[in-house]
């Protein structure tokens, strides 16, 4: 039963490629920033290291000019040269100084010392250049001028010439050094940002991993779904190659995890995605969209037949058994195929195409694969079209819906003991719509439970007009979804009240199946039934999946025998066999037996002979509309119920 629509293609998430690489461009650009910074602050700084070092050595020089200058000032005045060389001498222990001349007020050498022999010491005053300047700076010399005192006048002019040399090593030192300790802070910032961005990187990974990865079956979920499908699209518009998309649902999974659990049912979606796993090519990508439904996206790269054979070994792994909890459990799957572009020319279309797909092989059976055909999509249209109509007719309090009602026969006697209310539609456009379609629509679509309150209030109100004739019961089918109403037995009461039935002329029919989806919830609303006089019937008995302990347990006033097992009675044994036993597990438990579908006198002969209790069939009456069961009643006595 198609219970949910696929879920339409957005856009998906960006992929993490671009991201990553664009962060590690601004953490390049950053370092490098933070370098150029650090080197650009190291250069200021050695800049001003410079120009504090050359003016603490200019001043160290003037001062010492002036020393030596006053202390070769008596030398100088009393002529004597071998003095003043020797105070010149002194300053050997400088190692800045290169040379030392002493000039008389003619400016002519009067003594002189040179570290090194030096051609170009001046052996004038006026050679030295520097009439008009007391200093001379440079990048390697320092030149200072420095007038010698007497007691009435200057007695000369000292001059002295130093090296930078000294001031340039100590430079490149302190540069060297603060260029070190930055390239050692970049270094490690630098490891530091690496460090932490190859844990952002790491957890971005486990991040995206985490969102593209399904938690149960540690295949892709739908996110991964999204990007791995939009990219195979875009391959195969740019290569002209096709892309096939399977869908796959797994048939009354639902039941099972509700019998043996929620833990056991992700054990089993597990084993198939495994077993999915195994039959696919690497290529091909799984995903589990949510719930019980997977998606295979495979890159086509071969012919119609080879695709319908690979198909058949994907259903193929639905035929061996499973284990779970200790219990071989079998489970099918029905899978929809849909192709790019021969099919869909967009994701939308691909994605729903193929779930169209599925949906038809779950309506022919289930467990196989069936490829999309355009004729698909008429029915999903007609659908579309019953669903408004229906919607239509509910809004106008039932329109074209009637009720007919097939009599229900007593096996000894034959008297009428009541009737089973069948919904009939007639539409204008439609025609007639048949109410297997009619109820499938309606479970798709949310209407069922509107729809089964106008079926159960109709089928009151029509009983209640033949209960003047005689009290026969009306039987009326109950939808797991109304059952699961939380309304369900406030809105029975008050229909009743309302139609002026009473509570024993109703009976509830419920199939295996409604049964087993709603036992925990469902257990509470049928006693409450029960106690309101309503009676309770099993339809379809034996072709579920119901538990002779839940049976047992529930209060239950009839078993209705299947058509299925009444059809080939009584040739066939193995009908005649389950019938017998079900007539006896029913008296045994103290119900009642139906036999619906009775078509033959033979049939009807035998299951009178095997104790059923009622019988309905088109042997004794086909469903008729209200005023022609009423003529019925009319015309046969029939007895209290």
């Amino acid at each position: 039963m198609r219970t949910s629509a696929p879920t339409p293609y957005t856009t998906a998430p960006a992929l993490l490629l671009p991201p990553i690489l664009l962060s590690s461009k601004l953490v390049v650009t950053g370092i490098l920033s933070a370098g150029l910074a650090l080197l650009t602050v190291v250069l200021a700084l050695t800049g001003v290291d410079y120009w504090s070092s050359r003016t603490s050595m200019l001043q160290d020089s003037r001062v010492e000019a002036a020393i030596v200058a006053d202390n070769v000032s008596a030398a100088v005045m009393f002529r004597d040269t071998g003095t003043a060389n020797e105070m010149l001498a002194a300053l050997r222990s400088s190692p800045m100084v290169l040379a030392a001349g002493v000039y008389d007020t003619d400016g002519v050498l009067f003594a002189h010392y040179v570290r090194e022999r030096d051609p170009d010491f001046p052996t004038t005053l006026r050679a030295a250049g520097m009439e008009d300047a007391l200093e001379r700076p440079g990048w390697n010399l320092l030149e200072i001028i420095r007038p010698i005192e007497g007691t009435a006048a200057p007695l000369g002019t000292l001059y002295i010439r130093k090296s930078m040399r000294e001031v340039h090593t100590r430079l490149a030192v302190r540069f060297f050094s603060a260029l070190l300790i930055a390239v050692c802070v970049m270094a490690m910032a630098t490891a530091m940002v690496l460090r932490s961005r190859a844990a952002v990187r790491e957890a971005e990974h486990r991040l995206h991993a985490l969102a593209h990865t399904d938690a149960v079956t540690g295949t892709g979920n739908r996110h991964a779904f999204n990007e791995r499908l939009a990219a195979e699209l875009e391959l195969a518009r740019s290569g002209r190659h096709r892309v096939a998309l399977v869908y796959i649902d797994l048939d009354n999974f639902k039941t099972l995890n509700d019998t043996f659990g929620h833990a056991a049912g992700d054990g089993l979606l597990r084993q198939v995605a495994q077993r999915l796993q195994s039959v696919v090519r690497s290529t091909d990508t799984i995903s589990r969209l949510g719930g019980d439904e997977f998606a295979l996206t495979l890159r086509l790269d071969m012919d119609d037949v080879a695709l319908d054979k690979y198909a058949q070994r994907i259903i193929g792994v639905f035929q061996a058994a499973y284990t779970e909890v200790g219990q071989q459990v079998n489970v099918t799957g029905s899978a929809g195929i849909a192709t790019f572009p021969d099919d869909a020319s967009d994701i939308n279309a691909l994605v729903s195409n193929a779930d169209t797909a599925m949906y038809r092989a779950k309506e022919m059976g289930k467990n196989r694969c069936v490829r999309f055909d355009p004729s698909m999509n008429q029915a999903v249209v007609r659908r579309q079209t019953i669903e408004h109509a229906l919607r239509a007719e509910l809004e106008q309090q039932g329109g074209g819906l009637a009720l007919h009602y097939q009599p229900l026969f007593a096996a000894r006697g034959g008297a009428v003991v009541g009737a089973e209310a069948l919904l009939r539609w007639t539409h204008a456009e439609l025609g007639t719509v048949s109410p297997l379609e009619a109820v499938s629509v309606a479970e798709d679509c949310g209407l069922i439970i509107p729809l089964g309150y106008w079926v159960l209030r109709t089928a009151c109100r029509d009983a209640s007009r033949w209960n003047a004739h005689g009290p026969l019961r009306v039987a009326v089918n109950i939808s797991a979804r109304q059952l699961g109403d939380p309304q369900f037995l406030e809105r029975v009461m008050d229909i009743l009240r309302e139609e002026g039935l009473p509570a024993h002329l109703l009976e509830v029919e419920l199939t295996e199946t409604v049964l087993m989806e709603n036992m925990e919830a469902g257990a509470h609303t049928l006693h409450r039934l029960s106690q309101l006089g309503i009676h309770l019937a099993i339809d379809d008995f034996g072709t579920g999946y119901s538990s002779l302990a839940y049976l047992r347990q529930l209060p239950m006033r009839r078993l209705k025998i299947d058509r299925s097992f009444v059809r080939d009675l009584p040739e066939q044994e193995h009908s005649r066999t389950i019938v017998t036993a079900i007539v006896a597990l029913a008296h045994g438990l103290g119900l009642e037996v139906t036999a619906e579908g009775v078509e033959t006198p033979q049939q009807a002969d035998y299951l009178v002979q095997q104790g059923c209790d009622v019988l309905q069939g088109y042997v004794f009456a086909r469903p008729m509309p209200v005023a022609q069961f009423l003529a019925l009643q009319a015309g046969v006595t029939a007895p209290t119920a």
